[in-house]
């Protein structure tokens, strides 16, 4: 009799991925490294000032009224919760120093 193997899931999706070309290796030119890091960054800082101000929007035009100070406060945060982000991502990205001279 004939039996049919089913893949399992986390093999259907990975076989499915590199169907598609999205299971190509990453290039290894570091211009391009560099330039992914640096939109992502962008990106997540970009994100944390859209939410802290849309934030401070909404307390001050549903909750409690103090019209332009909601908003600021709420972009002043963002500012500071997406400069932490952005210090911590180039900080990992620096990586551990390279102690091969030694």
């Amino acid at each position: 009799m004939l039996k049919l193997r089913t893949p399992s899931g986390a093999e259907f999706c990975s076989r499915a991925l590199a169907f598609r070309g999205f299971g190509m290796p990453p290039p290894h030119d570091p211009l391009y490294a560099g330039l992914g890091q640096a939109v992502r960054i962008g990106t997540e800082l970009l994100a944390a000032l859209i939410v802290g101000g849309g934030l401070g929007w909404i307390v001050d035009t549903y909750l409690l009224g103090t019209t332009p100070w909601g908003l600021v406060i709420g972009l002043v945060f963002g500012l500071a919760a997406g400069m932490r982000t952005a210090y911590r991502s180039a900080q990992r990205w620096q990586g551990p120093p390279d102690n091969a001279n030694r």
